[in-house]
């Protein structure tokens, strides 16, 4: 499925991998990422979201276009899960 969101750009950062050890005991390991940080506005407030991208995703370089709190449109893909939802950017304009 896909779906399209307007918000304002607040930037990208690049997450190390790592792993943790959760309740229990087993060893979670999760890659490095970049971090996308956009400001959305709803009928409730302003809300900051955050979309995890693979380090090869090719909107790193679509993104480094924008500066600061430009307003930008993201494209998603959105996958079901049978207990989660992923909400993954695709394009930006």
């Amino acid at each position: 499925m896909q779906c399209k969101g307007k918000f304002k750009y607040k930037g990208l950062t690049k997450r190390d991998g790592g792993q943790f050890q959760n309740q229990n005991g087993d060893v979670i390991k999760y890659p490095e990422c970049y971090v996308l940080k956009a400001d959305e506005q709803t009928e409730e407030g302003i809300f900051e979201r955050q979309f995890k991208m693979p380090i090869d995703s090719i909107l790193v370089s679509d993104l480094a276009q924008f500066e600061l709190y430009d307003d930008i449109t993201i494209d998603f893909d959105v996958k079901m899960y049978g207990n989660r939802i992923t909400v993954i950017p695709v394009a930006v304009e």
